[in-house]
């Protein structure tokens, strides 16, 4: 059914190599269908001018996947920074996204039987289709449309178009069960059973599916590539690599006024005199009510080992489609998917910063030893920071409900051989989150407030009794272990929980069929019109609510801190599709066809947009088609980018401020907006021992949609004389403009010192005053219509079969994809980004080339497959913490090494009672994810929407037939 060539194992051979690698193997006979691509039918053996690869249901039973995000995830084609399991701290939903060509998963657009699924995630998900929503065991294949698509299927489909086609014509039972895990300790285990029913007779036909699927957490501190927190620094000694961990420690981190005397003197000496540094900490085994139980020594915390590099999953799937001949011209049909998601995250206990989570600890409470304050945000107090170990990790539960559902009518028109077909469509997602390990913070803003001694010898909050504060008792907040503090800290913890609904309509009227004849076959043309309406309302619990413009103060840690949003907009649009046969059976020309297409769209917040798309089939031979493409393409912003409340996160920033003086940026006035306030201190900025700072995602009711252009032209040759043998090759080239991005402080820092444009210089809030002057308040990271992203580059598809030689039958395929360029213009004018061949802190992971090659094999009862996959070798570029600008230090590039994967399955049916059994192994070689550290990535220190986390892993099924 495909038209663009195979992957192996995760897709198969088009054209004439369509059908699975199985002995004796009958003739199929052919059909029209309507192709991912076209709104027009076409007999399933052509090869189209659309570059498509198909995972067939073959290369699906094979793979060992038990998620649809995993199965897609690995194809050449698939790059960038989309959500996967690995996804733990800014993930935990359960969810998979794709990001096709490395275009942000956003400008993929999914389809399920040929409909948009109109579902996205919450705030805190990737705001992306989420694919594991999509059973496994329904689907009978996979078409990935490389191209732009914005005139078939409208909005998103900018990078290409993945659909999931599920499987019809079932006239039978069928059970299947799958169990696996790694070779690591028999960790990251997961269970799958799926159900599948369905039958057929003239007038009724259904399918009912139900599966379950459940995957267990592993660990960061289960590999040692993600045990420590691993940071890379640069020095004049050259390149070094720190367990550095977090300064938020446990035992506490107070940094020391300048001028503040020793607490019951008068005179004399400062407590940085006292101790001989700036900074203390408390010693283990004290209780930090003494001045003595401090020390210099730098400490910090690893914060790895708590968090995780798969988070669990537990799924249950509801699938079933029916059709019934009400009449010979008359059909209704209907498609309902159900899933329910339980999820969720897990990452280190609670960090505790006293200026940024805005408590003041008062120099007067009885357990101060310092005798000064500590914290707020609108003070000059100097910082107080630990960590709530005793507390446990911070931790969500969340559970996803989607409801995907179509009902329609078709049938023929009394005219002709066009056909119709009346669709609504209903899509709901209901996700509740709730977090925890979280503390209420005017509840310790009391206890860590001044005390006083009552006449009992106890003491109270207050300053005195007068001012007391009914039922509260002073904590001893500087030894977070003691068990009276571990008792009244358990009475202040909490959690947040959010609730958040999207739901989206449609209607479609659509109509095909010939409008007239031509000498060459007739002239085939496609129409339709369709109304889409979304909606979302996302709902935060009032402990978390925060106020502008900076919204980093709630009733617990900035982190959560958020607030209440939703939206809404609607769409009308038609199309028209029209399939020109020009030339036919001429000499040079076997076949010259033309397709052209346009859509009007008129959205309620966008406005009017009309967008067109040209393809070119020629073929001179019958063994060789030569074919290109033109495609407008938009992508309207989605409710999400429009209307989700502000969400604060910790970001990794490579501060370029670190060093500097008034006198050091001087001659660079960009420079001095970056950091302003930091060069005003009079001395060195120097580093304050933490490279993660506090960033404000953004959205932004005012964006305009993407608009772009894609172009695609290449060939498909069938070898002549050599049967079942295919070579493809499609050139591609992306031009979008106006992109809708959510900007990256490391960015955005680099952009401002560039260019000094206020779009990216106003994006940065430091404190000004105090001892916490100059040290990073918030960092704004809005979305924004900003810029240029242009890429190429070219795919490569092999694909061969050797049916019934004496050791079986085989099919080879490989499948490359080379991203020459991918430039990222910031502004209209500056100097481009080139991306390609690197991993960009902005956009991911674009490995120049990527390749998956199998070789399915099948004897008999037997079946087999193994399949490698490669990405290679890249660069990251300033991959160290510190600034080369600034210090005149070697800031290399990390090289990133080229990695292979190689993955294996057998299998062997019991004909007699139509049981299969399969084993299998992914990463049979063991390979670990390349170091990329903690300046640059979030989880791990390594790409974890790239790279396998978990190791070798097996897996083993039985499916069985009745």
């Amino acid at each position: 059914m495909a038209s663009g060539a195979a992957v192996g194992a995760a897709g198969h051979a088009s054209d004439a190599l369509a059908q699975a690698a199985t002995e004796g193997e009958a003739s199929v006979s052919l059909q029209e269908v309507v192709v991912t691509g076209s709104r027009i039918p076409r007999t399933v053996d052509q090869a189209t001018a659309s570059p498509i690869t198909t995972i067939d249901q073959t290369a699906i039973s094979q793979s060992g996947f038990t998620t649809t995000g995993d199965l897609v995830q690995q194809l050449p084609g698939i790059s960038g920074s989309a959500t996967t399991a690995g996804t733990n701290n800014g993930g935990g939903f359960g969810e998979s996204t794709i990001e096709l060509r490395g275009l942000k998963d956003k400008r993929t657009l999914i389809l399920l039987d040929g409909r948009r699924i109109g579902v996205f995630g919450g705030p805190g998900a990737s705001g992306a289709v989420d694919v594991n929503q999509i059973p496994l065991n329904i689907i009978d294949h996979v078409d990935v449309l490389k191209e732009g698509a914005g005139a078939i299927y409208g909005s998103d489909a900018i990078a290409g178009v993945v659909n999931f086609v599920t499987r019809k014509g079932v006239n039978d039972l069928e059970i299947n069960g799958e169990a696996g895990a790694t070779t690591h300790g028999f960790d990251g285990g997961h269970q799958a059973v799926n159900l599948l029913w369905g039958g057929s007779s003239d007038k009724f036909d259904f399918l009912v599916s139900g599966s379950y699927t459940k995957q267990k957490a592993v660990y960061a501190a289960a590999r040692q590539f993600s045990k420590h927190a691993l940071y890379l620094y640069s020095g004049t000694a050259g390149r070094s690599v720190y367990s550095a961990g977090s300064s938020r420690v446990p035992n506490g981190r107070a940094s020391l006024p300048a001028g503040a005397l020793v607490p019951g003197t008068t005179t004399g000496q400062t407590l940085r005199g006292y101790y001989g540094c700036s900074t203390v900490y408390r010693t283990p085994g004290t209780d930090g009510t003494a001045l003595a139980d401090y020390t210099c020594p730098r400490e910090s915390y690893n914060y790895q080992p708590f968090n995780l590099i798969t988070t669990p999953a537990e799924r249950g799937a509801l699938f079933t489609s029916a059709s019934y001949k009400i009449t010979d011209e008359l059909e209704a049909y209907t498609e309902i998917t159900m899933n329910k998601t339980h999820s969720g995250f897990e990452i280190a206990p609670l960090p505790f910063d006293a200026t940024a989570d805005n408590v003041v600890i008062s120099g007067a409470n009885e357990y101060n030893p310092f005798g000064v304050d500590f914290g707020g945000l609108n003070t000059t107090n100097s910082n107080y920071r630990t960590r709530f170990v005793t507390l446990g990790d911070r931790k969500s539960q969340a559970d996803t409900d989607t409801k995907l559902i179509n009902v329609g009518l078709r049938g023929p028109l009394p005219f002709g051989n066009w056909k119709w077909d009346l669709n609504l469509g209903y899509n709901r997602e209901d996700q509740q989150e709730q977090v925890f390990g979280y503390v209420y913070f005017p509840g310790l803003q009391n206890e860590v407030g001044p005390s006083f001694a009552n006449a009992d010898g106890t003491f109270g909050c207050g300053t005195d009794a007068a001012h007391a504060v009914p039922g509260c008792t002073p904590i001893n907040f500087f030894d977070l272990n003691s068990p009276q503090t571990i008792s009244q800290l358990s009475a202040l913890s909490t959690s947040y929980h959010d609730i958040n609904t999207f739901v989206y309509k449609s209607a479609a009227l659509d109509l095909n069929g010939a409008l007239f004849p031509l000498p060459a076959g007739d002239l085939q043309t496609a129409i339709g019109f369709q109304y889409e309406s979304q909606q979302a309302q996302y709902s935060a619990d009032y402990i978390v609510q925060a106020q502008a413009p900076l919204y980093i103060s709630c009733l617990i840690s900035e982190e959560a801190c958020t607030g209440n949003s939703g939206g809404s907009y609607n769409s009308k649009e038609f199309y028209a599709e029209a399939f020109v046969p020009i030339l036919k059976d001429l000499p040079g020309v076997k076949t010259l066809n033309l397709d052209l297409g346009v859509r009007y769209s008129d959205y309620s917040l966008f406005g009017k947009t009309t967008k067109g798309q040209f393809k070119l089939e020629y073929k001179p031979v019958s063994d060789l088609l030569v074919r290109g493409t033109f495609s407008q393409v938009f992508r309207v912003p989605t409710l999400i980018d429009l209307y989700a409340a502000p969400l604060n996160t910790s970001v990794n920033y490579a501060d370029p401020c670190y060093g500097s003086t008034a006198a050091s940026v001087a001659s660079n006035p960009n420079l001095a907006t970056v950091c302003n306030g930091a060069y005003q201190l009079g001395g060195t900025y120097g580093y304050n021992g933490t490279a993660q700072v506090t960033g404000l995602i953004l959205s932004n009711p005012n964006l305009k949609p993407e608009t772009g252009h894609v172009w695609t032209y290449g060939f498909v040759l069938q070898i002549p004389g050599v049967e079942n043998l295919s070579i493809t090759a499609d050139v591609w080239r992306y031009d979008i403009n106006n992109i809708i991005t959510q900007l990256d402080p490391n960015y955005s820092s680099q952009q401002c010192i560039a260019t000094g444009a206020p779009e990216f210089c106003n994006l940065i809030h430091r404190f000004q005053t105090g001892n916490n002057q100059g040290e990073m308040e918030v960092f704004f990271q809005p979305n924004v219509n900003l810029g240029e992203l242009k890429t190429d580059g070219v795919d490569y598809d092999i694909a061969y079969k050797l049916n019934k030689t004496f050791l079986g039958s085989f099919r080879f395929d490989l499948s490359a994809t080379y991203t020459d360029k991918f430039l990222s213009v910031p502004l209209p004018g500056a100097a481009p980004t080139e991306v390609a061949g690197t991993y960009n802190k902005q956009f991911g992971n674009y490995a120049k080339w990527r390749a998956l090659s199998s070789v399915a094999w099948s004897r008999g009862p037997f079946e087999g497959m193994v399949q490698l996959q490669m990405i290679n070798s890249e660069v990251l570029h300033d991959p160290a913490t510190q600034n080369e600008a600034l210090f005149g230090m070697p800031d290399p590039d990390l090289q990133i090494p080229r990695i292979f994967y190689l993955n294996a399955t057998l299998g062997y049916t019991v004909k007699p009672t139509n049981t299969k059994v399969q084993f299998g192994m992914q990463n049979i070689n063991n390979r670990q994810p390349p170091l990329l550290y903690q300046n640059n990535v979030i989880n791990a220190n390594t790409d974890v929407s790239t790279y396998d986390l978990l190791g070798r892993r097996f897996f083993f099924t039985i499916n069985q037939k009745f």
